[in-house]
């Protein structure tokens, strides 16, 4: 065979392969659910009875990222809002959070501009402030 041929029979060998591979890859795909928004992956219900109770789950899909910040971001819920310990549900919720919603680049074409950074943002109110 010459190299010609060689390099012809490794990607005719490449492109039907392509698809196989790929597919052995691809996450598994969930639907989303039309009520709430959410990725319908194993948890979603849990998360989305427990975070419903407060307020929209429509707004989980708007934020990301990685189990620290989620937890970060609930403890504060249960510090300030009035939100109850997860106790069990702890790593069930924030499993799936992170999971679906982790940490993701800011896409600029949906937003006007790059978040304030911390310095410059409003205090956060607190349950006793409202």
């Amino acid at each position: 065979m010459t190299i010609n041929a060689c390099t012809v029979a490794i990607s005719a060998a490449c492109l039907l392969l392509a698809p196989v591979l790929a597919q052995a890859q691809t996450p598994t795909e969930y639907g989303i659910d039309p009520v709430s928004g959410l990725i319908m992956a194993p948890g979603w219900e849990m998360v989305n009875y427990q975070c419903n109770a407060c307020h929209t789950s429509l707004i989980i899909p708007q934020n990301s990222g990685s189990k620290d910040t989620w937890r970060k971001t609930i403890q504060w819920m249960v510090d300030t809002q009035g939100l109850w310990d997860l106790s069990d549900t702890w790593e069930p919720v924030l499993d799936y959070l992170a999971t679906h919603y982790g940490e993701t680049e800011m896409d600029m074409t949906k937003f006007r501009r790059l978040p304030l950074i911390a310095e410059q943002q409003p205090a956060m109110p607190t349950k006793e402030s409202q």
